[in-house]
């Protein structure tokens, strides 16, 4: 069973993240006992405005200013994601496709990671992955295959 769910984007406009709302309220009723986790390169969307929509997510606070978008960032991730507290996520959910991101956010500790980047490439279970234009929906879809099972869509 998944406890504890990371999902990484790195994209700084209030926009990506309101593009999430469908995703995470998907994970959210399909794994209702999991504690869900949200890292961004930018300021916490979810701790402000966006928490009046009932997106209630505890906030990844590596303390990495823009994550992701430096090369050095990975030689000081694992050791800033010690200090959070947590021994290691279920699974991170990387929505993004830059494989400087995803390099980095591999240096976080976890058992599964699913990630589009380099045709899934660093995903944790080889599959054949819809490999369209990565927008909410394909992500879920894809998420399905990774798990094996329906995860029903809320929108």
């Amino acid at each position: 069973m998944y406890k504890k769910i990371l999902i990484y984007n790195s994209g700084g406009g209030i926009g990506d993240s309101i593009q999430l709302f469908s995703l995470i309220l998907s994970i959210k009723n399909h794994f209702k006992k999991c504690e869900l986790y949200y890292l961004t390169s930018h300021d916490n969307h979810f701790e402000g405005k966006l928490n009046e929509y009932g997106i209630k997510l505890k906030p990844l606070k590596l303390k990495i200013k823009y994550f992701g978008f430096r090369w050095w960032h990975i030689f000081f991730t694992k050791r800033s994601f010690l200090k959070c507290n947590i021994n290691k996520f279920d699974l991170i959910i990387d929505t993004q496709s830059k494989l400087r991101n995803t390099l980095i956010l591999k240096k976080i500790p976890h058992t599964n990671f699913y990630s589009s980047t380099y045709n899934f490439r660093y995903c944790t279970f080889k599959n054949y992955y819809i490999k369209k234009k990565k927008i909410i929906d394909i992500i879920l879809a894809n998420l399905n295959i990774f798990f094996g099972i329906k995860i029903k869509k809320i929108n």
